[in-house]
């Protein structure tokens, strides 16, 4: 019997829509590079199928490679942080091998400028080949997809009290997680205050 549930458990290397922010930002095709159940956030990288405009610093993955019905091009450049809520209504469309997800990363990190060195034989993946000009057709429209992208993401600061009080939330019934060396300070306040105090006879 299929498991209707499937979806709602992330992994690295599933493609899935990052929902729409109505009247703000589309949504758009993603794969998962990291899953951070402490605060229900997961790194992904923006997906695209316009894979004849695809860049050096983009990689083509083909539909033996993901399971989806077309290529796609995985944006290298677009890698940022996303809450798994905006995810977890969306059914797993295909998947990228989590092996490939490391080795994208890896090069991507160690090339930040220029084209990507990148053409794995194992999974039949290359780099893309455009030569994008400023300002010429194919620029306007990543510029766009970054902007947008922008909207969908985020950038976490673990210091913030807003990173603590999510912590909190998702970890409430998780004690352990309290234990860890990088939990928020502020996190601690709040699960100290919030528990109930035991009063001792005089």
């Amino acid at each position: 019997m299929k498991n209707n549930y499937q979806h709602f458990k992330f992994e690295v290397g599933q493609i899935r829509k990052l929902d729409s922010i109505m009247g703000i930002a589309s949504s758009r095709l993603v794969a998962i590079a990291e899953v951070d159940s402490k605060d229900a956030t997961c790194l992904v990288f923006l997906l695209g199928n316009t894979t004849d405009a695809a860049t050096p610093r983009d990689v083509v993955l083909s539909i033996d490679v993901t399971n989806l019905p077309y290529e796609v091009a995985l944006m290298g450049d677009y890698l940022a942080r996303a809450d798994q809520a905006r995810l977890i209504n969306n059914p797993i469309l295909g998947h990228i091998p989590h092996a490939l997800i490391e080795n994208i990363r890896s090069a991507i990190l160690d090339n930040p400028f220029g084209g990507i060195k990148f053409n794995d034989s194992t999974f039949g993946v290359q780099t893309g080949s455009y030569p994008a000009q400023k300002f010429d057709a194919v620029w306007t429209f990543r510029d766009a997809e970054a902007a947008n992208f922008a909207l969908l993401t985020f950038v976490r600061n673990k210091t913030s009290l807003e990173y603590a009080v999510k912590f909190y939330i998702t970890n409430i019934d998780n004690f352990e997680a309290f234990a860890e060396p990088d939990v928020p300070p502020d996190a601690l306040r709040l699960i100290a205050i919030s528990q109930e105090r035991i009063e001792v006879p005089a």
